[in-house]
């Protein structure tokens, strides 16, 4: 339960407003010091550092990156801009269909 913190005065909140604060950054950097403990603690079981677990995250990752889209569109204007169908329009495209062009019109 909370202590009853009404009949506190103005000095005496500020003080508390500044202790408690306090307590939260000690209490979130003891956070980090436990969680960083439990990685290391990982680690060394499977006799590897932290650096070596992170670098093979990393690799794994790299093997699962999916294969680019082609583009399906392309500007007319710059054939630098090109869209792959996918998300939103692009600005270029979104200009050109208010201008009354078709989407069709740039079809790759």
């Amino acid at each position: 339960m909370m202590p009853d913190i009404s009949n506190l005065s103005v000095e005496e909140l500020k003080r508390l407003q500044v202790e408690a604060e306090a307590l939260i950054v000690s209490k979130k950097d003891q956070a980090i010091e436990d969680a960083y403990q439990k990685i290391a603690d990982i680690a060394d079981d499977v006799g590897l550092s932290i650096e070596q677990i992170l670098e093979f995250g990393a690799t794994k990752r790299k093997k699962t990156v999916r294969k680019s889209v082609e583009p399906r569109y392309r500007s007319k204007n710059n054939g630098a801009d090109t869209w792959t169908g996918r998300g939103k329009k692009p600005r270029w495209l979104v200009a050109e269909l208010e201008n009354g062009a078709k989407l069709d019109d740039f079809l790759i």
